[in-house]
């Protein structure tokens, strides 16, 4: 009889503490994300989606934003987007995670796509007027996620390739964060030029 008690409360303990050491738990992944006071609401569901608070992805949550409201479209089933831009591998492409977030136009449901191309151009459709919106970085916006794009290729290149490839960039770097924190507060039209046809 003891033995069973033994064995069940092992059994119970095994459960309650997510079976296996290292094996993942059900439910959504948890992001690498500190959240600050001044962040606003729409920040920690990005983050979610991203897995991290990175400028990049900041970057697109931004110009989604701006291409929906200058357009109207709700998001999700009212919107085409095309976005252009060196978004071969992150961070650059990071800047996808944050479209698909903003203006809820995905891979998945084919009414986001991407073309190949040095400079970042994003095209917002709503589907419903037929009102389009053309959203351009600025020279200041670049000016601040470009030095990000040269920390990654800098740092890869004096990693050893299994630690380079076991984690994403700037993870756990506060200046990253910062520069991210900053692009989500920073006024519209300090990040983008808008033309709406």
């Amino acid at each position: 009889m003891k033995l069973h008690l033994c064995i069940a409360w092992c059994l119970v303990l095994f459960v309650v503490h997510g079976g296996l050491a290292g094996e993942p738990t059900p439910g959504l992944p948890v992001p690498h994300y500190h959240p600050d006071p001044a962040d606003p609401d729409w920040l920690a569901k990005a983050v979610q989606f991203h897995g991290h608070l990175g400028p990049w992805a900041t970057a697109g949550i931004r110009a989604g934003m701006a291409g929906r409201e200058a357009v109207g479209a709700f998001g999700y089933f009212d919107v085409d987007v095309t976005v252009e831009g060196p978004m071969v591998k992150p961070p650059h492409s990071c800047f996808l995670d944050g479209l698909q977030v903003s203006t809820g136009a995905t891979l998945g449901k084919r009414n986001l796509k991407w073309i190949k191309a040095k400079d970042v151009v994003v095209r917002l459709k709503n589907t419903r007027t037929g009102r389009t919106a053309e959203v351009r970085p600025t020279n200041e916006l670049m000016d601040l996620l470009n030095p990000i794009a040269e920390g990654s290729k800098d740092k890869k290149e004096k990693e050893p390739p299994a630690e380079a490839s076991q984690k994403h960039d700037h993870h756990h770097d506060h200046r990253i964060e910062a520069v991210a924190r900053k692009i989500a507060a920073m006024p519209e039209k300090k990040l983008f030029s808008v033309t709406v046809r």
